[in-house]
């Protein structure tokens, strides 16, 4: 994406948008730039490079909001969007709450053309993941996963005066280690300037799938367990989606909602949301994001917003900076963007350690976090590396089970927390983030198993 296009393409989003009769207007650009390497059976699937352009104008007429998306900056296609979010508006109902955006005289310089983390980039792929899995492919373990980076822009022009624009870069990979039925994942997350060791990430997760080989059954139950953090992200991401938007609070279905300040679980947990200096600073509408926090210290605290549900939820209440990602097709409400779980004092090995018997989880999937919004109750299955944990050390592999639990409930029966916290991707929101440390839950539920 040319800085050259993109700065023109706003004004004249903006000026078409007021040209056309709208008392106000906001166009807003998020470009993304995606390289991948997708790879099964330890063969290449796909090496491909992607880019994406969308622009979102919505304008203000009379008390009516309207909205028109492109994918396009072609002086034309942007100046028809215009007069179309304009259209859009005039048949619009009023809405129930004063809307106007942001103002400013702020003025940021373009955004530098950073290039995709070199390490990640299909130059260099192949050829280390070759590598890997030569190295590792004894016992016949195969290989399957991906790795991506990502080059984002984030622009925003108001008629109001607000010019603010970013750009930052981040990478994953993830591999799952097979031997038969058996499997093994290992997974990483980053940014420019942080070590990937492609070699190590297969080692572990042929490892894993190496220990699962001869997985044996246990009958469903409660059972202590130490989650790695991509399990955790995995509850804390499905929390989130369920609970920390305004929306959800202002519907009365979030477990924040008519809580303020309610101890929900153990105090040992915090959990909020707080961007790092080298991510996207503000969001869609050009609002600053602000650290939220949803639990301080086992203590309920307050949601996410936007513009119109900071307004919904009265008060004097100010937009935190997360409105929805305008690329994404299915995000209406505000959301978390870098979700983030307080580390505690133990390592992983002394969250085992503190284990007489029950099982260490790598990750979930299949997971329903919408059972029971209010008290985070969630189902879902073990996935790529459940071991059973006996006298405080690892054991053989297990296979996998399904778990349903109420998370207030099981965060309210804290053994404790990782010292260490790790980056994991977001799986429903692209370019999302979640750091969360390990943790220990004692007798956490579990109600089948595999067939």
């Amino acid at each position: 994406m040319s800085n050259e296009r993109l700065e023109p393409a706003l004004r004249c989003a903006v000026d078409a948008a007021m040209a056309a009769g709208a008392n106000d207007a906001e166009a807003s650009y998020r470009g993304t730039e995606t390289q991948f390497t997708r790879f099964a059976s330890s063969r290449f699937t796909q090496v491909g490079r992607t880019w994406s352009d969308t622009l979102r104008i919505r304008v203000l007429v009379d008390g009516r909001l309207g909205t028109q998306v492109c994918a396009s900056l072609v002086d034309e296609s942007v100046r028809s969007g215009a007069a179309a979010a304009v259209n859009a508006a005039r048949l619009s109902p009023k809405l129930d709450v004063d809307l106007a955006f942001n103002t400013g005289s702020e003025q940021t310089d373009a955004p530098a053309e950073t290039e995709l983390p070199d390490h990640v980039t299909a130059a260099r792929v192949p050829k280390q993941l070759s590598e890997a899995f030569e190295t590792n492919k004894a016992d016949g373990v195969q290989f399957a996963g991906s790795l991506k980076a990502y080059r984002q822009i984030l622009a925003v022009r108001t008629a109001g005066g607000l010019t603010r624009s970013f750009q930052d870069t981040f990478a994953d990979a993830q591999l799952i280690g097979l031997i038969g039925k058996a499997s093994g994942f290992a997974g990483w997350c980053g940014v420019p300037g942080q070590s990937l060791d492609i070699d190590s990430l297969a080692r572990t997760a042929a490892e894993k799938a190496r220990g699962s080989r001869d997985a044996i059954e246990l009958q469903p139950g409660p059972y202590d367990v130490v989650l790695a953090p991509e399990a955790v992200a995995e509850l804390l991401e499905w929390m989130a989606a369920a609970s920390f938007s305004a929306t959800t609070v202002l519907d009365g279905t979030s477990l924040l909602a008519g809580r303020d300040g309610e101890t929900v679980c153990d105090e040992r947990i915090s959990v909020y949301d707080e961007a790092d200096p080298d991510e996207l600073p503000f969001d869609a509408e050009g609002t600053l994001r602000r650290k939220v926090t949803f639990i301080d210290a086992g203590k309920v605290g307050r949601p996410v917003s936007d513009k119109a549900t900071a307004a919904r939820m009265g008060g004097g209440a100010e937009s935190t900076g997360h409105a929805p990602n305008i690329a994404d097709s299915h995000a209406m409400d505000p959301a978390v963007m870098h979700l983030r779980m307080a580390p505690g004092d133990k390592s992983e090995a002394e969250l085992i350690a503190s284990v007489d018997r029950g099982l260490y989880i790598t990750r979930f999937h299949y997971v329903n976090g919408l059972l029971d919004t209010r008290h985070a109750t969630m189902t879902g299955m073990t996935r790529d590396g459940t071991f059973l944990i006996e006298n405080g050390k690892l054991s053989t592999g297990v296979r996998n089970m399904r778990f349903t639990q109420p998370m207030l409930e099981a965060f309210s029966r804290l053994g404790g927390l990782g010292k260490d916290v790790k980056d994991v991707p977001s799986w429903w929101s692209e370019g999302g983030i979640i750091s969360t440390p390990a943790m220990l839950l004692r007798q956490f539920q579990f109600t089948g198993k595999s067939k």
